[in-house]
């Protein structure tokens, strides 16, 4: 009974080796081929556009009318990442933009010179990135101003109405109406005061 056990485990071993051998011999299906590593180069890549001034009198008004152009341009281009149309892009920033410096092209208009300025101003993904980490962190801050403003606010009525209470126990509830009008007075030139150095 040993000896038949022996030969079936000696068998099995003989068959699963002559399937592995199989196995290894058949040969592997070729490797899908790899998807091209992406390392923000196409990002990095200048995007060049021109932004164009309206017919000024001189050279220096139509370059500062071409920067404003440029400004209300950047606004719409952030504004497809969610950014607030209204917020102000730091100056810097769009001046980092500008790829070399402005051209200018005279025009006659009824016998009169005037001139139209042209920027030349990169919107690369690269360009936008500085611009919304500025947002972000003047977003932030301005949340934690507010929520900063809100706690003196309330912490300010806590503590007028702690003297307000503490007022009318000691006067024995003579002068009530004026200790209100006065801890609710305090309350507003609180909330005033947070309100102006919000705004």
């Amino acid at each position: 009974m040993n000896r038949l056990l022996a030969k079936l485990a000696v068998g099995l071993l003989a068959i699963a080796t002559l399937a592995g051998s199989a196995e290894a011999k058949r040969p592997r299906p070729p490797r899908p081929p790899r998807a091209p590593e992406h390392h923000g180069f196409l990002d990095a890549m200048p995007v060049p556009r021109d932004v164009t001034s309206d017919l000024c009198a001189t050279t220096k008004r139509a370059e500062d009318n071409a920067r404003r152009h440029l400004e209300r341009a950047v606004r719409d281009w952030l504004a497809e990442s969610g950014v607030d149309s209204s917020w102000a892009p730091p100056q810097r920033l769009l001046d980092n933009m500008v790829i070399g410096g402005p051209s200018y092209e005279p025009v006659k208009v009824d016998e009169l010179d005037v001139v139209r300025a042209t920027l030349t101003a990169d919107f690369s993904e690269a360009r936008k990135g500085p611009f919304l980490e500025v947002y972000r962190r003047q977003v932030g801050g301005r949340r934690l101003a507010i929520l900063g403003g809100v706690l003196a606010v309330v912490l300010a009525a806590l503590a007028a109405l702690s003297g307000y209470i503490r007022a009318d126990e000691a006067t024995k509830g003579y002068y009530t109406n004026r200790l209100r009008m006065i801890a609710a007075a305090g309350v507003g030139a609180a909330g005033v005061v947070v309100y102006r150095a919000l705004t």
